[in-house]
């Protein structure tokens, strides 16, 4: 916090306390008067913790003086040596709490609420006290006038702490809610970065068994040649660039996996969750995708047997994609159910909607590539179908299957096996 901003909170401070120090009363028919502004300066000295202790204490002490001074001095109602006598132990009480509040080094106890209410009653207490003194208004029932400074010092502290431990908790609430929302982000950026990442290997692969029965054919095309006594060469060196041309695309795929890689975090062996805190997580992602397209869809999970899953962001990318095309198919008001339960060895999950279902005829394809019924309205372009293709490939990888039963204008079921021990066990 730079001076500017400094001189600007301290200001601001005095001028809150002078006001909010306009509504009091005269618990002793004198000068002597109890308001509200004691605990706006409590809560300042403990919520601005970089703010000196000693400016704002002068600062305050000398806004409250000059006010009250302005307004008996406005209002004609006395000389000004008088206004001063009457104000200025009030200013003083502010100086002399603060010179408290920094001698006991209150903020180092605001962690203990309890220590920081007794410290505070006690300097609130001994301020009033003394301003009592200045004021020449020390009765002779002191012990009564000192029970009443003590019951007010002790409410004004517990206000002031009380106050300041609910702006912090709120606070703290609000940034774990940032938090996590940023940790649900960066969940489904992985969820879906290895995903893509699974196909980019599996295309290497695919690339690789290319690039070699390219190389087979130039051994073939060479060994024809000899034995017919043709010379084949041009054929050969078609096969021969074709082969080299594959290899340096499989080069490329090695460094894009690579780079993404690298860009992934370090597995740890200690990451896992929970069923149940996995379905939370896709809960509030759905949630805020049926805001998004303006839908009141009901989504219900329900988990029976709630196993520590490892291979998380596998199953974050399947139920991830299941969940958005029920979604998608569902009207408006449509509800959606995912139930989990274990059969065996194997975890079943199973991910119903009351939507439109799927024809016969399509069953048979939908996990098909580029099999899709979806498109962006805006622009007319069809979906890459790719999502249940996607989840078949991630479903299969685990050593599991997934079946589709769908009654056309009744809703779908997607059912989802995999075996236990692939998913509480870490790999790729």
């Amino acid at each position: 916090m730079n001076k500017l901003d400094t001189a600007k909170r301290l200001l601001i401070s005095g001028l809150l306390v002078f006001i909010t120090g306009q509504v009091y009363i005269y618990p002793f028919g004198s000068d002597f008067r109890f308001s509200l502004s004691p605990i706006v300066f409590t809560f300042v000295l403990l919520y601005f913790y970089r703010m000196p202790v000693m400016a704002a204490a002068f600062v305050v002490a000398a806004s409250v003086f000059s006010g009250r001074f302005m307004l008996e001095y406005l209002s004609h109602s006395m000389p000004i040596s008088e206004i001063v006598l009457k104000h200025y132990p009030g200013g003083m009480f502010y100086f002399i709490s603060g010179l408290l509040f920094y001698l006991l080094d209150i903020r180092k106890h605001a962690e203990k609420p309890l220590l920081a209410i007794i410290l505070l009653t006690s300097i609130d207490t001994m301020a009033n006290v003394i301003e009592l003194i200045m004021r020449n208004q020390v009765m002779q029932d002191f012990s009564i006038v000192l029970s009443s400074l003590l019951l007010v010092a002790l409410l004004r502290s517990f206000i002031a702490v009380l106050t300041y431990w609910s702006i912090r908790l709120y606070n703290v609430l609000i940034l774990k809610k940032a938090h996590y929302n940023r940790y649900i982000e960066l969940l489904f950026f992985i969820s879906n970065l290895k995903a893509e990442l699974f196909y980019l290997r599996k295309s290497m692969q695919d690339i690789e068994k290319v690039m070699n029965s390219s190389y087979s054919m130039y051994a073939q095309i060479s060994g024809i040649g000899d034995a017919i006594g043709h010379d084949l060469k041009p054929y050969k060196e078609k096969a021969l660039s074709l082969a080299k041309d594959i290899h340096e695309i499989k080069k490329d795929y090695q460094r894009v996996i690579t780079g993404i890689e690298k860009l992934l975090p370090n597995p740890v062996e200690s990451e896992k969750m929970t069923l149940s805190e996995i379905f939370e997580i896709i809960r509030d992602n759905s949630k805020r995708y049926i805001e998004s397209i303006g839908k009141e869809t009901n989504l219900k999970f329900q988990s029976q047997d709630n196993p520590i899953i490892k291979q998380y962001y596998s199953l974050v990318s399947i139920l991830n994609n299941l969940i958005f095309n029920a979604i998608d198919a569902t009207n408006e008001k449509g509800e959606i159910v995912v139930l989990e339960y274990t059969e065996g060895d194997n975890l079943i999950i199973k991910v119903t909607d009351d939507g439109r279902g799927i024809p016969e005829d399509q069953l048979k394809v939908i996990f098909e590539p580029g099999f899709s019924t979806k498109y962006d309205p805006k622009t007319g372009t069809m979906s890459t179908g790719l999502g249940l293709t996607h989840v078949k490939s991630l479903v299969e990888h685990l050593k599991g299957c997934i079946t589709v039963k769908s009654d056309p204008g009744n809703g779908t079921t997607f059912l989802v096996t995999i075996p236990l021990a692939q998913l509480t066990s870490k790999g790729e």
